[in-house]
């Protein structure tokens, strides 16, 4: 059985505060930004090595569908963490900003069911 948004949230908040405590991490409003804007480059990068637009990196690790998996992985996590911290609702964003159109579209028929 999978888990549901919140569950996931609750346990990817678990395991940040594990890790940050593990590793004397000081966990600022600004660090949640800045966190997450570094695990973008990681992907970034995964994804350029695996499309062969950059170098593999110089230990030869990386360019792998998992390797670019897990990075995936790090950026997801460290996007929960950032709702997080900063008390947003992404359900509710997601169902105001996206969602509301949804029905307006199939209606007017522009995207298939």
């Amino acid at each position: 059985m999978r888990a549901t948004f919140g569950e996931l949230s609750d346990r990817i908040g678990r395991a940040g505060e594990l890790y940050a405590r593990v590793h004397n991490i000081a966990r600022t409003p600004d660090w949640y930004l800045l966190k997450l804007t570094e695990e973008l480059g990681e992907l970034t990068a995964e994804h350029l090595i695996i499309n062969g637009q950059a170098r593999p990196n110089a230990d030869g690790s990386g360019g792998t569908r998992e390797a670019l998996e897990n990075e995936a992985a790090d950026f997801f996590g460290q996007f929960v963490l950032y709702l997080r911290a900063n008390d947003i609702d992404i359900e509710a964003a997601i169902e105001r900003k996206w969602l509301r159109h949804l029905d307006r579209y199939i209606e007017l028929d522009i995207i298939e069911e």
